[in-house]
């Protein structure tokens, strides 16, 4: 098995529950919107090329739809990892944005949460440092079962941001400061110690073809 293995980290494209601005973690399972379908083919066209040797996905419909362009290009079926699950939403899961700002009982809670989602996670949910490093567990756990080079995990928002964080050992009030677009991308790279680093390498020039 090669000493490095890499991990282009996607997060879904465009979702009902973006345009929605609605929190979805398993109150519901929202598809993609007609632009979200777009941003998944112009991914695939992306990496298709690249030697990718997995692909995996979150359990979740708007990363199932995602990677499924690139597995229908490549012919190759992904693997559903668990761990790349939407972060824990806890009391907030299926609500309305703009209701939570407004709530009596949550909006104190929320606007702190948006400012800082570390000291402050949902009600009953995680933080996104908790979030990171659940991620990097489940590639942990993906890369030990597989011996290729280089994976395509479809996951969500905050999932990049604190796979990222966790990565670096940084503060988990720095995801603020981060931003996570659809169908937008984190490089990844694990070493022969099992040590994560991010991979700056432009994503289509950093592996050869």
């Amino acid at each position: 098995m090669s000493t490095i293995q890499d991990v282009i980290l996607v997060r879904h494209g465009e979702s009902v529950s973006n345009v929605t601005q609605r929190f979805a973690y398993r109150a519901w399972d929202p598809p993609l919107t007609e632009r979200g379908q777009r941003q998944a083919q112009a991914l695939a066209a992306a990496l298709r090329t690249l030697p990718i040797s997995c692909l995996a996905t979150s359990p979740l419909l708007r990363t199932r739809k995602t990677i499924e362009p690139l597995s229908q290009a490549l012919g190759m079926d992904p693997v559903v990892v668990d761990d790349l699950m939407e972060v824990n939403l806890g009391r907030w899961d299926g609500a309305f944005m703009e209701e939570l700002s407004t709530s009596e009982a949550d909006r104190d809670l929320y606007a702190a949460w948006r400012k800082d989602p570390e000291a402050f996670p949902p009600p009953g949910g995680e933080s996104v440092m908790a979030v990171g490093r659940r991620i990097l567990r489940g590639l942990d756990r993906l890369l030990d079962d597989h011996s290729g080079t280089l994976v395509v995990a479809a996951t969500h928002g905050d999932c990049l941001k604190g796979a990222a964080l966790a990565a670096l050992g940084a503060p988990g009030d720095c995801a603020r400061q981060m931003k996570s677009p659809n169908a937008g991308i984190v490089c990844l790279e694990r070493d022969a110690n099992r040590q994560w680093r991010i991979n700056l390498a432009p994503a289509l020039a950093g592996w050869d073809v």
